[in-house]
């Protein structure tokens, strides 16, 4: 997969039985953080919520006090003033090991303990919770499974210095997802890897994502990142102060402030495009076309002034299939399904979609 992992994520989706069961919001409710001999604030009054299921990427230039923001959920640096709540439950009336281990803790450069094999490192929280051996075994497996490193066997006994940067990394968000806790924090966990890596990690996280339903904090340097991974985004301006929390769509559209605005760069409309795909553009083009079945026959010959247009999938993103016509220097693209022929998007379509295309998307405050 590309981003277009971006364009089909739905929270409701994402939302596994026990999410949706079970109240795992994360609400910041007016949370400040001074470090002590600092007269500046990291976190000024920060109040905002996760709902339950959602992933909210923090994002923001350094000293906004993102990784401030996810270390005090899970009481690795405590508040000075406020108060952050996970479901029900302020996180001051647990202690910081019972809080702990209901929470995943995925970072850069996965963590690993070198001197634990992968079934030893993605078994320590279970084995600290005192599963019994058969429980960890069959939870190990399963993960390795979720993470896409098969056969589990072949992967059990190495070591992490036997494995590439994204296989650390997979591992890293298996071993957070061991004991299955409610809640995962994610500290820049793809920071590290090279370009090629970093998307196809990416876009197996949001398969896992989708799988599990986890309420997930995620913290990125990186905007196209959370263009891609986030429900909603909490954008921090230096000194820790909020600038605008909302969806992708919205925050792209309306920027809140000049600061905003230029931090999503002059790029904020391209970037919009990878929001929506090619077949949501194309169904609502062809709503009124009097037999939608034809679109889906057989591939027939093309008229003649489209037939060198490239070929592009449905579940591609505006922004991938405009890249693909610009680099043909065509007027639009064929759009393709196997050997079916769904219909033509047009340059225009591409840069110019119907409002409701793009639109669609986030106006609820997630996805839909």
């Amino acid at each position: 997969m590309t981003d277009t992992a971006t364009a089909t994520s739905a929270t409701s989706a994402r939302t596994s039985s026990t999410s949706a069961e079970t109240n795992s919001s994360i609400v910041f409710d007016n949370v400040t953080k001074t470090y002590p001999g600092q007269s500046a604030k990291a976190l000024d009054s920060l109040s905002i919520e996760v709902k339950s299921g959602e992933l909210v990427c923090l994002v923001g230039p350094s000293g906004g006090g993102k990784t401030t923001a996810l270390q005090l959920v899970n009481r690795l640096v405590d508040l000075s003033r406020g108060e952050i709540r996970i479901g029900d439950t302020n996180i001051m009336d647990l202690s910081p090991i019972e809080l702990r281990r209901t929470i995943g803790y995925a970072i850069q450069q996965s963590g690993l303990f070198p001197h634990c094999t992968v079934a030893e490192n993605i078994a320590t929280v279970p084995s600290i919770l005192k599963w019994d051996r058969k429980r960890i075994e069959e939870r190990t497996k399963q993960l390795l499974e979720l993470v896409g490193l098969t056969p589990v066997d072949a992967w059990l006994k190495r070591y992490p210095g036997q494995l590439s940067g994204g296989q650390q990394q997979r591992v890293g968000i298996a071993r957070a997802l061991a004991a299955d806790p409610p809640v995962m924090l994610m500290d820049e966990p793809f920071g590290a890897l090279d370009p090629i890596t970093r998307m196809a990690v990416q876009d197996e996280f949001l398969e896992i994502h989708r799988a599990v339903g986890k309420t997930t904090l995620f913290v990125t340097h990186d905007i196209d990142e959370a263009i891609k991974m986030a429900d909603r985004i909490a954008i921090l301006k230096p000194g820790g102060l909020l600038a605008q929390y909302d969806t992708p769509a919205e925050v792209l559209a309306n920027p809140a402030d000049d600061f905003v605005a230029e931090f999503l760069g002059a790029e904020r409309g391209l970037k919009r495009l990878a929001l929506t795909t090619v077949a949501e553009v194309l169904g609502r083009s062809r709503a009124r076309a009097d037999d939608a079945e034809s679109r889906r026959a057989p591939m027939s010959s093309p008229p003649e002034d489209r037939v060198d247009w490239p070929v592009v999938a449905g579940t591609m993103t505006l922004r991938e299939a405009l890249s693909l016509v610009s680099a043909a220097h065509s007027h639009g693209a064929r759009v393709m399904d196997g050997d079916r022929h769904l219909g033509d998007v047009t340059l225009h379509e591409l840069v110019c979609p119907p409002a409701t295309a793009v639109d669609a998307r986030g106006t609820a405050g997630v996805r839909s």
